[in-house]
């Protein structure tokens, strides 16, 4: 039980520091592109927080493996450079109970990730839906950044206002319309205004009223302008509709997966239940990996490990989308990628002896 208490602490502490560590590299990257969105006025920024939070189950279930596997190496390269492992050996110690007590481990991480992966994810991913869902309704005037020039309608609208205040009213409006549908090429629409608002018409449409100002429309570097001046002018403002999509096989709650017989529910609980039974092929794959040599050091096999860590993944990620696509047929589903690892993690056990016999022939035949 010490001696359990021991592997259990190394490794896990030092997965945790792993997939911190990688947890903020990819968050870092997701949120930079969130903040692309809501720089461009594709979403609001008070929802950049919240969607992160709702998204961080999904970056949890595949970082806690390969934190896992990294784990594993790391611990137990280090005990192999310290000798700790021929101690252990020495002292009674089987490789088959290491296996045993490291399988243990994998359980445990086994539990951690089936909570998130069949539990907070899908659940995280409903609420993403519904936020997204949300600012799609938004128009491109509930998302201006004050004192910001904006591009809309596909680059074919530029805004800008210089307040916004809390009740949502404009000072200082400018927008420019490039009108792709005019009489003549190159006609541009020029709207200035001290204030505006967006308002609900009676047919529930959405329209931008704008107060005291001018608009302007021609076409630059010629002199026929038509300039209208006015104290209230209204425009409608398109919205994106928010429709009934199709739900994302995300988010759909693991039970409701078991009932599902096409493509998309199939090969959306086979991932699932993939990421959980490659937790202790990748602790089986990881103890034979790590097992160095002390003058070679503890990172002499972290590369290649990494290396076959990420063609599993990849494996399954490719299997997964031709399962979706029909290019596989279902009845195979991913357990047949799951029997490929299985087979090499077999071998890899066998590869210390057999580089042992092939180095006695070449030194026979020299």
């Amino acid at each position: 039980m010490i001696l359990f208490r021991y592997f259990a602490k190394e490794v896990f502490l030092t997965m945790f520091a792993v997939s911190g560590i990688v947890l903020v590299i990819s968050m870092g990257w997701r949120f930079a592109d969130y903040l692309q969105q809501a720089a461009a006025g594709d979403m609001t920024s008070e929802v950049l927080l919240t969607l992160m939070a709702y998204r961080l189950p999904g970056f949890l279930e595949l970082i806690i493996p390969v934190g896992f596997f990294l784990a594993i190496m790391l611990t137990y390269g280090r005990m192999h450079v310290d000798n700790e492992m021929i101690v252990l050996h020495a002292s009674g110690i089987s490789s088959a109970r290491i296996i045993g007590m490291t399988l243990c481990l994998s359980l445990g991480a086994m539990l951690f990730t089936a909570m998130i992966s069949l539990w907070l994810k899908p659940l995280g991913e409903r609420q993403v839906e519904a936020l997204l869902a949300g600012q799609r309704n938004l128009t491109e005037f509930d998302a201006m950044i004050p004192g910001r020039f904006q591009m809309a309608n596909q680059g074919k609208r530029m805004a800008y206002t210089e307040d916004i205040s809390d009740e949502g009213e404009l000072t200082g409006v400018f927008i420019n319309d490039f009108k792709d549908d005019a009489p003549r090429p190159g006609d541009v629409v020029t709207v200035i205004a001290e204030r505006g608002t967006t308002q609900l018409d009676s047919g529930g449409k959405r329209r931008l009223v704008l107060n005291n100002g001018a608009r302007y429309r021609g076409i630059p570097g010629q002199n026929s302008y038509q300039i209208i001046a006015y104290e209230e002018y209204g425009q409608l403002v398109e919205s994106e509709a928010s429709t009934d999509k199709q739900r994302r096989r995300t988010a759909i709650p693991t039970l409701e997966l078991f009932t599902l017989e096409d493509a998309r529910g199939v090969s959306e609980l086979h991932w699932r239940m993939s990421v959980l039974l490659m937790l202790p092929i990748l602790a089986l794959m990881a103890i034979p990996l790590s097992r160095v040599n002390p003058r070679q050091g503890r990172f002499t096999r972290l590369v290649p490990g990494m290396l076959l860590c990420f063609l599993y993944l990849v494996s399954l990620s490719a299997a997964r989308s031709e399962l979706e696509r029909g290019g596989l047929p279902l009845e195979y589903g991913l357990w047949w990628i799951q029997g490929i690892f299985m087979a090499v993690t077999a071998c890899l056990y066998r590869l210390d002896r057999w580089l042992e016999l092939l180095g006695r022939v070449l030194v026979v035949r020299s």
